[in-house]
């Protein structure tokens, strides 16, 4: 769906910012996400993520490489089909209505059915209740919740997210992910692909992360992957009997106040916890025990900086 190959962008600077004046934000990208995927982009500040946005929506032309969108390019592939995007920075005019707002996306993106469309994703969002309400009096949650609405309008094959839990208190980050995992399982082709600081909210959201750092992939992340999570950290309040830890989970090992446990995957996982819970057990928390994406990140990007 979307190939980008040995792609490098540059821009004019001044003389104070790059010895030749210029600067090259992109350095030989290549990347290759398959229909179906739910992509990562994560990074320190700088690294150029930005600037890999605006080449998927056409708003910038490669230096040079090939940058393709459903095997086209990608302005031709957004004027054709279409991509739903949820910018870092929301500008949407205050004297609209949050209906208004979305009946005008929806008309510019020529969504069929768009009254029910817009119906559905107000629903969607939780923003029914505002829809009367003019965007300049929303605040900063509910402005994010509409940003969100507006890329889920139109029935696309590609979501670009870019920041897309600024505002969002934790019920709606946790509620975003139903909403996310409902787009996708509506089409299997569809991809997603999003762009964020917040780690644990990436690694629930996504299949794959690509760390992007000085402008290059440095390296692709399988979060996915068979056996990645078969270890897990259990935390039990109260006394819990091993015979009972042991009986749920063969082979428990107890370090300290937590034990190590193995499951195959989230389903046997949360099998094996309901019966422990069933015996009267109580959890006070539960996690995998490998390393997650933030420790992962800050391991590529240590050993980048070593080399």
């Amino acid at each position: 769906m979307i190939h980008l190959a040995d792609v490098v962008k540059e821009y004019s600077a001044p003389p104070w910012r790059a010895a030749d004046g210029r600067v090259r934000a992109l350095d030989g990208i290549s990347l290759e996400v398959a229909p179906g995927t739910a992509l990562g982009i994560v990074g320190p500040n700088g690294a150029g993520k930005s600037t890999l946005i605006r080449l998927l929506l056409g708003f910038l032309r490669p230096t040079s490489g090939e940058v393709r969108v459903g095997g086209m390019a990608p302005r031709a592939f957004v004027e054709r089909h279409g991509i739903g995007y949820v910018p870092e920075s929301v500008a949407i005019p205050a004297r609209w209505t949050t209906r208004g707002a979305l009946g005008a996306f929806a008309a510019l993106g020529e969504v069929p059915d768009a009254h029910a469309r817009v119906d559905r994703v107000l629903g969607m969002l939780g923003l029914e209740g505002l829809a009367r309400r003019r965007v300049g009096a929303l605040s900063k949650g509910n402005l994010q919740k509409l940003a969100i609405a507006q890329a889920l309008v139109g029935p696309r094959r590609i979501l670009l997210l870019d920041e897309p839990l600024n505002g969002l208190d934790p019920v709606w980050v946790a509620r975003l992910r139903g909403v996310l995992a409902e787009w996708r399982a509506e089409d299997p082709e569809r991809v997603l692909m999003v762009v964020s600081h917040n780690l644990p909210e990436v690694e629930r959201a996504v299949d794959r992360v690509a760390v992007l750092a000085g402008g290059r992939i440095r390296t692709e992340l399988d979060l996915r992957a068979p056996g990645r999570a078969a270890e897990w950290r259990l935390e039990l309040a109260g006394d819990a009997s091993a015979a009972r830890v042991a009986e749920a989970f063969p082979g428990a090992v107890r370090t300290g106040e937590a034990w190590t446990v193995r499951a195959a995957d989230e389903g046997e996982m949360s099998r094996r916890l309901a019966a422990l819970l069933a015996e009267g057990v109580r959890v006070r928390s539960v996690a995998p025990a490998g390393a997650g994406l933030e420790e992962r990140l800050h391991q590529v990007l240590a050993e980048e900086g070593a080399k």
